[in-house]
């Protein structure tokens, strides 16, 4: 299953037309914001999970002489509000996590309250290996939340705490029966999910877990790990013996060749127009992969910079501009600096992490589900609202192309600006890096 939008304002669909929109013809300076976005609660975490940045960090395991990977804070309600108060008539959907704990945050049903009583579906993953009072599941389970996923790897404490590093089997798998139960007592509509990253150690538990979550009305979400070449003896399961794993790091350090990026379609990417991503500390990264904070594209302030003021600013725009990296080759060719590139990753330094993406498609693509979630809420709970926004809701997934076109035909009365002609935003770049999943 997955969390379906709740709200029918006018606003929010006439932004979520816009967005598409704007992607479909390139457009660099947008006028819509995010009709999704990723609000991280902490960027801190009391495991030490070995494939995450927040987790390596707490084991004091960091590569590359790094010290840290971002600021280590809990998202204030002064930040949260004045997010909140910029996008919330836009906002379908707000998924509550990114790189760390959201259970640490006492401020969460706080945020979830808001976000509901704005009609903003939320969800959120977490260890939940955490000491939980009787009071915190039930306020949790009455807060609004749509869907918690807690992460989960394994059926005993031998497995599940070789990835889960500091973390207890037992008291993340009692939490999660506790929340069901909740749920169940008070009524709620919450789903409950087990999240179940496959490693080598813990694949012969899956059928136990799986009958367990069937018992007590639990969702189970088989997942695969994205796991790092130093980690593959250790974690890769058997199943997945001999394929290839190579992701953004791993392609950084492959010989630069010019011929790639020259033959690459140029396109978007579904973070620059539909959904984004702010940090605890209110930075905004270019989309939930790059770890590092060295790829951010500003920080929203209460009372300073806005989210509009980073969405729009000089890296956003050419990151849209330039995700095949057609524009960044070309100024390294005429300035003379082509020949000192000898890696890939020497070339994505050059700009911003977007401007000659390394991700795979389904990266760009990883929440565009959610829109066809909108699409189909439309259909069903506002299209007799809004009969004029009927015929572009049934084009604008279906057929981005004579979309964009009846979109422009339906400013032209009003004497907006034309828009440019579309361009294929459909990529067909390689697939260097599986597909990232998991989280908590």
């Amino acid at each position: 299953m997955s969390i379906r939008p709740h709200r029918t304002e006018r606003a929010a669909f006439e932004n979520f037309l816009l967005a598409h929109h704007e992607r479909q013809t390139g457009a660099l300076e947008v006028r819509s914001r995010p009709f999704m976005l990723l609000l991280d609660p902490a960027s801190t975490c009391q495991l030490q999970c070995p494939m995450c940045p927040t987790g390596l960090e707490n084991a004091r395991q960091m590569p590359e002489g790094r010290k840290r990977y971002r600021q280590r804070t809990l998202l204030g309600r002064e930040l949260f509000d004045a997010v909140l108060a910029e996008l919330g008539d836009s906002l379908f959907f707000v998924h509550l996590y990114n790189w760390g704990e959201p259970l640490l945050n006492r401020d969460l049903t706080y945020f979830i309250h808001a976000l509901a009583e704005r009609g903003i579906a939320t969800d959120t993953n977490t260890n939940l290996s955490l000491q939980l009072s009787d009071e915190a599941i039930d306020a949790l389970v009455l807060s609004g939340i749509d869907r918690i996923e807690a992460s989960i790897d394994g059926f005993s404490q031998e497995s599940y705490g070789q990835y889960r590093i500091k973390g207890r089997f037992d008291l993340a798998r009692d939490n999660l029966l506790r929340l069901a139960r909740a749920r169940d007592r008070l009524g709620s509509r919450l789903e409950v999910v087990w999240n179940y990253l496959v490693f080598r150690f813990n694949e012969h538990e899956i059928e136990a877990a799986r009958d367990f979550c069937a018992q007590h009305g639990i969702e189970f979400v088989r997942r695969e790990a994205s796991i790092s070449p130093e980690l593959r003896e250790q974690l890769l399961p058997s199943y997945r013996q001999g394929e290839s794993l190579g992701g953004f790091n791993e392609r950084c350090r492959e010989p630069f060749i010019p011929a790639e990026i020259e033959a690459r379609t140029a396109g978007s990417c579904a973070w620059h127009y539909l959904y984004s991503i702010v940090n605890a500390d209110g930075s905004v990264s270019p989309c939930c992969a790059p770890w590092e904070d060295d790829w951010d594209m500003g920080t929203v302030s209460p009372g300073g910079t806005a989210f509009g003021d980073v969405w729009n600013n000089g890296m956003f725009q050419r990151a849209r501009s330039d995700v095949a990296g057609h524009h960044l080759l070309a100024q390294l060719r005429q300035s003379g600096k082509l020949e000192t590139i000898r890696t890939v990753g020497d070339f994505v330094h050059q700009g911003n992490i977007c401007e000659g993406c390394q991700m795979p498609t389904p990266m760009l693509e990883l929440y565009s589900h959610r829109a066809d979630l909108v699409v189909d809420h439309f259909a069903s709970q506002a299209a007799n609202l809004y009969p004029d926004l009927a015929p572009l809701f049934g084009l604008v997934r279906s057929d981005p192309t004579a979309f964009s076109a009846a979109y422009a035909a339906r400013l032209a009365p009003a004497g907006l600006p034309a828009p440019a002609p579309a361009p294929s935003w459909k990529r067909r770049l390689p697939i260097w890096m599986s597909k990232m999943v998991g989280g908590g």
